[in-house]
């Protein structure tokens, strides 16, 4: 991928966004453990439709009207596929931060950006070489060596969390559309199914009403903690190549593992634990810095 000199003050601000994205991913483990007495399907609910007002807000105002109206059948398949699988991965993670599997989900998240490396290389040609494949390889080994030093794992947790993130990410690298069509068109559509379960099928999603006093007023952040950081990784995914998009997605793993080493259960922090987190800190640091020295050293043809 070559950077044209007047294109790159706009790749680098992608990498910006998508970094800062990931970490406020992390972050908001925080928030929804907060919400830790509210069932996770309602908190799901509540994030879904909030945050498809939110974007329907943003979809009007900037007048997008154009690209939904060219929407192909193999878009509309394509974002309906992708929210089917952003919305497990949101149930996953609003459960394990509810019920303390932080760690579990920092692994999830460390798995996820190797399915995106990979599917960058073999289905887009992303370029990477010899030494990122040993650089990947040894943090991919360090991963499956935390896995096994780490007792009562909820594996089910991690993976589901690291194969949907990992597809969303793939998914969202193929759309034509620009970040808030492809949200509001994804939201859109789980707040559709969702209704209809609500309505047709009696889904249980508590009402405003019946929600826990001290938590209501929290709730209503659902939408802004959810769109915000999609919104910044959907625009940088289209602006830099999957490969490195994989490699900014370890920034959210890490926020979530240094997350559950410094606010979890003491006795639950190994000190094997905190050696692989610095050895994975230290290596994907050099990959980044890397891969952006590559790019940035490139000359345009």
């Amino acid at each position: 991928m070559i950077i044209q000199k007047n294109s790159r003050p706009r790749y680098f601000s992608a990498v910006l966004l998508s970094g800062i994205a990931n970490f406020s991913l992390g972050a908001s483990s925080l928030y929804w453990k907060k919400l830790g007495e509210v069932p996770v399907l309602t908190l799901v609910s509540y994030r879904v439709l909030l945050s498809t007002i939110i974007l329907g807000a943003l979809f009007i105002y900037y007048k997008n009207f154009n690209q939904i109206r060219n929407l192909n059948k193999k878009s509309i398949i394509a974002h309906c596929t992708a929210s089917f699988f952003i919305v497990i991965n949101w149930g996953a993670f609003i459960w394990a931060s509810a019920n303390d599997f932080v760690l579990e989900s920092g692994l999830g998240y460390l798995l996820a950006p190797f399915i995106s490396i990979t599917l960058g290389i073999v289905f887009y040609n992303d370029q990477i070489s010899r030494s990122k494949v040993w650089s990947v390889a040894i943090a991919f080994a360090s991963i499956v060596f935390l896995v096994f030093s780490s007792e009562n794992l909820n594996h089910l947790t991690y993976l589901l969390i690291a194969l949907t993130w990992g597809s969303y990410t793939y998914i969202k690298k193929e759309t034509s559309l620009n970040a808030i069509n492809g949200l509001f068109l994804e939201t859109l559509f789980l707040t559709l199914c969702i209704l209809l379960a609500f309505l047709l099928l009696g889904l249980p999603i508590a009402l405003p009403d019946e929600l826990p006093e001290d938590i209501t007023h929290l709730i209503w952040l659902a939408g802004i903690v959810s769109v915000t950081p999609l919104l910044m990784f959907s625009f940088a995914s289209r602006e830099i190549p999957l490969s490195l998009t994989g490699i900014l997605q370890f920034i959210l793993p890490l926020t979530l593992i240094s997350i559950g080493l410094f606010f979890g259960d003491p006795e639950d922090t190994s000190q094997s634990q905190i050696i692989i987190l610095a050895i994975i800190s230290i290596l994907l640091t050099i990959i980044a810095c890397e891969k952006l020295s590559t790019h940035k050293a490139k000359k345009p043809e």
